[in-house]
């Protein structure tokens, strides 16, 4: 056998692999001599068909079989013994390999081209900078908590029609220019308050509304932010913004709620373990919590911010036409090449990151250890139980080996870990630009990254 490689580009190659007939010929025989052990055969005894028959009957197939596991094997590794960083899989290079003849031929020739992966450097040094946007809990924000902690500790009923401050419930259809149902539209269940609703229009056709009516209205217009077009019909903010169709609502409920007044007994009941004594220390503490609670979705969009301009720094090129090839043939029967196409820029820069990933993960020793998913899951759980006892501690040595067994799970465990060590890393080694900003503005931010 002889195997080499002849590259093509900078990023692409064809192996060449030279199979003559001393490198199969004796596997062939045992394996048909096994055939005629087994062999049963009208008009003979078991193991006494005559060898020539035997290869008449199955010396093609079998010959045929053992090629190609011979081909797929020594291909593999090749790879393996070479070192050879790939994208993708091989690919059979159809031109270059002739149509094989079982029958008549010794010698076999296969060519298979591959996609090499691009070498590229990753520093971050301090000319490396990315906003890190910490958002504020401005005034509305904190009115918006407030009203929201009276509404859920205050006194609800169930009015005949609806007033300004009511909330409706009900289903909604995502619906055309002339009220007709939009086929594979959106629909679903939700909850709309009427004080969200900042055209007047749009607001005179719920005051009054009872259960059963049907409202169309067009939330975009509507409603006072993408961040309240997002909770009613279910979408991220982005897709929310996206959202320029009318909607019509079916209502199925509505509530009234008189709030919670603002007193000392309020102030214990939703923060029982401080010592709030008037309105303007509980909205600090709000504002505490509210902006605590947005430092996860700041996190989030500084790791898109860092990944955008990593991908867009690392410059890296990729062999278009082998992956193209491959990705059609990965995909058969479920990407046509016009689909491919539309998708194929995304997909491209889920690969640059996929690469500039691994390169940081594995140069920075990144890594997320099973004691470190153990402790994670009896951490979870530490509050159902009191720790200390031999018995509490059995209890929930059994409670982790039984998630340990759900492979799912543990692996949902494993990408949250190593995410969060991955944001950690490059909160330390990117020079982050911090900006303050409300949630208004952090979200007309965050629709603006492509």
């Amino acid at each position: 056998m002889n195997i080499t490689q002849e590259n093509t580009s900078d990023l692409t190659a064809i192996i060449k692999i030279e199979l003559l007939k001393e490198d199969y010929q004796e596997k062939v025989k045992t394996l048909l001599k096994d055939y005629q052990r087994k062999a049963n055969v009208p008009g003979f005894r078991p193991g006494k068909v005559p060898f020539g028959m035997i290869n008449k009957l199955y010396g093609k197939s079998v010959l045929a079989e053992e090629v190609n596991k011979l081909i797929s094997d020594s291909l593999n590794q090749y790879i393996i013994d070479n070192k050879i960083d790939i994208l993708g899989y091989p690919l059979p290079n159809t031109e270059k390999t002739t149509e094989l003849d079982f029958d008549t031929q010794e010698k076999f020739e296969f060519f298979f081209d591959i996609g090499l992966t691009p070498q590229f450097e990753i520093s971050l040094d301090d000319k490396f900078k990315v906003n890190y946007y910490n958002i504020k809990a401005d005034e509305d924000i904190v009115n918006k908590y407030l009203s929201d902690l009276r509404g859920r500790n205050g006194k609800t009923s169930k009015p005949e029609t609806a007033e300004e401050s009511d909330k409706l419930f009900g289903d909604f259809v995502e619906v055309d220019a002339k009220g007709m149902v939009i086929e594979g539209g959106l629909k679903g269940s939700s909850q709309l308050k009427l004080e969200n609703i900042k055209l007047k229009t749009a607001l005179t056709k719920f005051i009054g509304a009872k259960k059963g009516d049907q409202i169309t209205f067009n939330p975009a217009k509507a409603l006072k932010s993408d961040i309240e077009v997002a909770a009613l019909l279910g979408l991220n903010t982005v897709e929310a913004a996206d959202f320029k169709n009318d909607i019509q609502l079916t209502i199925s409920e509505i509530d009234r709620t008189e709030l919670a007044e603002l007193n000392e007994d309020f102030f214990k009941l939703v923060y029982p373990q401080d010592k709030i004594e008037d309105e303007k220390q509980l909205k600090e503490r709000i504002k505490k919590d509210a902006e605590a609670s947005f430092q996860s979705e700041s996190d989030r969009q500084f790791m898109n911010n860092a990944v955008e301009m990593l991908i867009e720094k690392a410059d890296i090129s990729v062999p278009d036409e082998f992956l193209k090839r491959w990705l059609l043939e990965n995909n058969q029967d479920k990407v046509t090449p016009e689909q491919l196409e539309l998708q194929y820029d995304s997909y491209i820069k889920s690969l640059k990151w996929q690469l500039i990933e691994s390169k940081i993960v594995k140069g920075h020793s990144i890594e997320v250890k099973e004691e470190e998913v153990r402790n994670h899951i009896k951490g979870y759980f530490m509050n159902m139980t009191m720790p200390g006892s031999e018995e509490n501690d059995e209890r929930m040595n059994t409670i982790v080996n039984s998630i340990m067994e759900n492979k799912e799970e543990v692996r949902k465990i494993y990408d949250q870990l190593y995410d969060k060590k991955l944001l950690d890393f490059f909160k330390s080694n990117i020079k982050q630009v911090k900006k303050e900003v409300n949630y208004e503005e952090f979200v007309k931010l965050a629709t603006q990254i492509k």
